[in-house]
């Protein structure tokens, strides 16, 4: 669907091209994508077109002499500008299609590198790494015989991994001294992970179609979990995770469960069309698909509204069903943005969203300006503006958004205050999940 020069895909967010990295998560944007005339400068397309769409205000003559990276960096941390090549391997990231080994980490001093998160169809999540693991040596072989290196840093741990041609083998080792082996390859990344008490089933796009298919993984099952519960894990709202998520709620469905636990921790956002592909999933019939998912109000006072699209499936066909929420202060963006539909609703009760309350080791290492018991706070929209044949972008901030109860969590995410449980955590991710362990005891009997 298009609207003169508006392009219907709506983009949130940079999540960088590069898989391992040591950043925990990086906010989501809701962005869409304009095209400009091409017979102005670079630098003169840029400055109009910042001071007719940025939702901030905009000192052009403080812009004068400077670089379009420069100018990009006088604006807010959600606005940037992307040449052509950047902007390039910034869609077809956001695609799905990736490449590397699937991870990111945090660097623990004495202790190594605890996984945070793994994309499903990966190299790392193929070769058995999962959340949770802490890596600290890695090995590999060359014309000298095998070799082993510790990991003392992020910095010596990141130039191990580039100095490894894709498709060469190699191990990483964690401290417990099981290794995994794997190698650096272009792949399809899921993004949804489904587990019962019982099994568990991951995201595949190796069946030659291109379509997601589920896999069962008997290994990966949550014992811990309630007889009659189903976990989801949605790590990002990219690629084909709509059509993935579409699939996991047709198998809780013919499994007959009675409650949902959907996890998202450390999801900083990701389309704008996925989540409310995800969102259409908890509408009641086929006459709620058209139900706002959120409203964007831009600096002249326009109004957008954004609905619930289920393209697949019957969705969550009971009403009934008891839906439980995880977020930490990493889940932003679009995860925000859902949580306002399930809430709005009525298919989720505030107490029912568990808030990541992390330890003081955590907070030591994170930082003073690190967020504890709350969910990210990031309720404005980015659009991506596109210049023609340079295909260089600018995205910027353009609106803010609006659940459809009217609730705006920008600069304020989700508290105690609005009804939340607090979940006692270690860190972002530990081995096990002791956080969703601790909340399934405690409150999901």
């Amino acid at each position: 669907m298009n609207k003169s020069s508006l392009t219907a895909k709506r983009i949130i967010a940079v999540v960088a091209a590069v898989l391992l990295t040591a950043a925990v998560f990086a906010a989501g944007y809701f962005t869409r994508k304009f095209t400009q005339p091409a017979y102005v400068s670079s630098y003169e397309w840029a400055v109009k077109t910042i001071k007719n769409n940025y939702f901030y205000d905009f000192d052009a003559r403080a812009a004068e002499g400077r670089s379009l990276k420069e100018i990009g960096g006088m604006l807010d941390k959600y606005s940037a500008y992307y040449t052509a090549e950047e902007y390039k391997a910034l869609i077809r990231d956001n695609e799905g299609e990736k490449s590397g080994l699937g991870i990111s980490y945090n660097f623990i001093p004495d202790e190594g590198a605890r996984i945070i998160s793994v994309f499903g169809n990966s190299p790392a999540y193929l070769s058995g790494l999962r959340t949770g693991e802490t890596l600290q040596k890695g090995a590999f072989t060359d014309e000298n015989g095998e070799k082993t290196v510790t990991f003392r840093s992020s910095a010596e741990l990141t130039a191990f991994i580039d100095a490894r041609e894709t498709g060469e083998k190699f191990s990483l080792i964690n401290d417990e001294g099981r290794s995994f082996t794997l190698s650096k390859e272009v792949y399809a990344a899921s993004y949804v992970f489904y587990a019962t008490a019982d099994s568990a089933w991951e995201v595949r796009y190796n069946n030659g179609s291109g379509e997601p298919a589920l896999v069962e993984s008997p290994q990966d099952k949550i014992s811990f979990l309630p007889k009659n519960a189903a976990y989801v894990k949605l790590n990002q709202f990219y690629g084909g995770a709509g059509e993935e998520f579409d699939r996991v709620i047709e198998k809780f469905n013919a499994e007959n469960r009675t409650s949902l636990i959907l996890d998202l921790r450390n999801n900083g956002g990701g389309y704008v069309s996925v989540m409310q592909d995800i969102a259409g999933n908890f509408t009641s019939s086929e006459t709620d698909k058209s139900c706002t998912a959120m409203t964007a109000i831009y600096k002249n006072g326009r109004k957008e509204k954004y609905n619930c699209v289920r393209k697949s499936g019957n969705g969550l066909i009971k009403k009934d069903t008891q839906v439980y929420v995880l977020a930490n202060s990493g889940t932003a963006s679009a995860s925000e943005a859902l949580i306002g539909v399930l809430v709005s609703y009525g298919f989720l009760k505030y107490e029912n969203i568990f808030l990541s309350d992390y330890s003081e080791k955590y907070l030591d290492f994170a930082g003073k300006d690190a967020k504890t018991a709350q969910s990210y706070g990031k309720g404005i929209m980015q659009s991506t503006f596109v210049r023609p044949f340079t295909k260089e972008a600018l995205k910027l901030t353009t609106a803010q958004i609006y659940w459809p109860n009217g609730k705006c969590i920008h600069d304020v995410g989700l508290t105690k205050q609005d009804g939340c449980r607090l979940a006692p955590a270690e860190w972002t991710a530990t081995k096990g999940d002791s956080e969703l362990e601790a909340v399934c005891s405690t409150y999901l009997k």
